[in-house]
């Protein structure tokens, strides 16, 4: 499944984000607990300390405590509670003690201080400390069994409490993050739109370059960019000298093939220089479409006006033997930009204008216009026209509807061919003259360079 870079990162974000404020929420409500739990057990601790001091043995023997000054002793139901027991007597508690004495394990050695969790009789959780110490001297020695406890529904309440307002204001800091990571996902991708925009640039004008203006971490894909771009100019100027080569090449060859097919007519050999005048024609034929498809650059290098090409082609193709009768109409706004350099657009409106011509009876139309953000191209003739269920296959390569025609059949197959490579579309219609219509449109640059 395709997804865009940006949302992948941000979804990258998201979870990561997510993930790390889970796990700080967890991290810090157990340190919170443990801080409490610590505090919890201090301040217990300190109680047990100051009922060990006020527990007194009179000289009668028996044992008084007196009471902690902390009132929340002394008032019931307050959470805070005390109980003393003298050797295996009934334990003594405080004035906040209302349920059944807590059912405590004695430590095994007197001194150590105890921690334990414990439920009173009436169901409360406490946290008690406890220990055992000794008093008195003589026959008035005492082993007594103290233990202090405060009620935990406090201390898990406040852990509770920490719990939910961290995990409100972790999810407020999420929403920040999210905000932030969207951000720094826009501006860190701001190369790469950059690069898109240059390189639609370069599409529309021959021998643009994508400028260094970037991070460091793009910069080497900018400098291959620019070698592969570099590396088609030369191999599409390479390809089009052999082209002009060729084409000279061949010139004089087909010159003399000419002259020979001329003096078999003059020697009365009519078919002989029928068959070799068709050879001929197929030879031409054959090298046109060929040197169009080898030059064609397959890449929109810039946009040129239409118009003048047309002027051009139309001025050549009128000197031809037999135009003479042909009468042409052209319409077409100035200017009418194309996605095509001068020389692609020579090479495919050559094949268009030529195929028009040779099969119209006596009228060639030349037509052009805008529509909003499309642009088109019409060519149409009188001819014979095409069939609307041939029309499909003659764009196919080598595809002729009369073999008895001179040619080999690639003319549309390459037009076609080259407006599939330059963003354009080739469509074969019947002409309002009766006979075909070849329209070619493309999308408007929004502002075409090079023109």
């Amino acid at each position: 499944m395709r997804m865009s870079l940006s949302l992948r990162l941000l979804l990258a974000a998201a979870v990561t984000t997510a993930l790390a404020l889970v796990a700080t929420a967890i991290v810090f409500n157990f340190l919170f607990r443990l801080y409490f739990e610590e505090r919890a057990r201090n301040e217990l601790e300190t109680y047990l300390v100051l009922l060990s001091g006020n527990v007194v043995v009179r000289p009668s023997g028996e044992v008084v405590v007196i009471p902690i000054a902390d009132p929340r002793f002394d008032q019931a139901l307050s959470g805070y509670y005390w109980q003393v027991q003298v050797d295996d007597a009934e334990p003594m508690l405080s004035p906040s003690f209302w349920a059944a004495p807590l059912v405590l394990d004695r430590p095994a050695a007197p001194g150590v201080i105890t921690f334990a969790d414990v439920t009173t009789g009436t169901g409360e959780a406490v946290a008690v400390a406890n220990w055992v110490i000794t008093i008195g001297e003589a026959e008035t020695r005492r082993e007594v069994f103290l233990a202090v406890a405060i009620d935990r529904a406090d201390l898990d309440s406040s852990v509770s409490g920490f719990l939910a307002n961290s995990v409100f204001w972790l999810a407020i800091l999420g929403l920040f993050l999210f905000v932030a990571s969207w951000v720094q996902v826009r501006l860190g991708l701001n190369p790469l739109q950059k690069i898109r925009s240059e390189v639609s640039r370069v599409t529309r004008a021959s021998g643009g370059r994508l400028s260094s203006d970037y991070p460091t971490e793009v910069l080497p894909l900018v400098e291959e960019v620019n070698l592969l771009l570099d590396a088609n100019a030369m191999a599409l100027e390479r390809a089009r000298a052999r082209a002009g080569n060729l084409a000279h090449g061949l010139k004089t060859p087909l010159t003399i093939l000419h002259g020979v097919e001329r003096k078999m007519r003059r020697a009365g050999n009519d078919a002989l220089a029928d068959e070799l005048q068709a050879e001929i024609s197929s030879v031409r034929h054959i090298v046109e479409r060929e040197l169009a498809s080898t030059r064609d650059s397959h890449q929109v290098l810039r946009h040129c006006d239409a118009g003048p090409i047309v002027t051009r082609l139309h001025r050549a193709l009128a000197r031809h033997p037999g135009a003479e009768t042909v009468r042409w109409s052209i319409d077409m706004p100035a200017p009418l930009h194309a996605p095509f350099d001068e020389y692609d657009m020579t090479e495919l409106l050559g094949n268009l204008l030529d195929n028009a011509l040779k099969w119209s009876e006596s009228r060639v139309v030349v037509s052009g216009g805008r529509d909003g953000t499309r642009a088109f191209l019409a060519i149409e003739d009188d001819g014979p026209g095409i069939p609307e269920n041939a029309r499909a296959s003659v764009l196919e390569r080598g595809a002729r509807l009369d073999p008895s025609q001179p040619g080999t059949g690639l003319g549309l197959n390459i037009a076609n061919r080259m407006a599939l490579a330059h963003g354009c579309s080739l469509s074969l219609q019947e002409s309002s003259l009766g006979g075909l219509k070849v329209s070619l449109a493309w999308s408007l640059p929004a502002d075409p360079g090079g023109s």
